[in-house]
C-alpha cells in the first residue's frame, strides 16, 4: 500500500469541477441537489454540535430515523413541514430563497 500525502490530495472543489465539465449528467444531478445538500450539511452540523445521534434527532422532532438519514444524505430536497418541524425541535433558521427556477438556503 503506497502513501498517500494530503497535500497531493485535489480539493473537494477541484474533483466537483472536474466533474461538472467532464459529465453533463453530473452537473444536472449536482445543481438539483443543491438546496437538499444545503440543508442536510445544516442537519448534520446541528447533530454534531449537539452530539446526539440521528435516533436523538428522529425523537425530538417526530420524525422517523430513516427519514433524518435520508436528510442527511441530501439527495432530495425536504418539504416545508419536514423544515417546519426541525425548527421547531431544534431552534434551528432556514431561510429559503426561490428563484430563477431553484431553491436555496439564504445565509443567516
Amino acid at each position: 500500500m503506497r502513501d498517500v500525502k494530503l497535500s497531493g490530495l485535489k480539493s473537494a472543489g477541484e474533483v466537483i469541477e472536474e466533474r461538472r465539465q467532464a459529465d453533463a449528467g453530473f452537473l444536472d444531478e449536482w445543481d438539483r441537489t443543491a438546496f437538499a445538500r444545503e440543508v442536510a450539511v445544516t442537519v448534520v452540523r446541528y447533530r454534531a454540535e449537539q452530539g446526539i445521534s440521528q435516533r436523538r434527532l428522529a425523537d425530538l422532532t417526530g420524525l422517523q430515523q430513516p427519514a433524518i438519514a435520508r436528510l442527511e444524505r441530501g439527495s432530495e430536497a425536504p418539504g416545508l413541514a419536514t423544515l417546519a418541524r426541525l425548527t421547531r425541535a431544534t431552534g434551528l433558521t432556514f431561510r429559503l430563497e426561490i428563484a430563477n427556477g431553484s431553491a436555496g438556503l439564504v445565509p443567516a
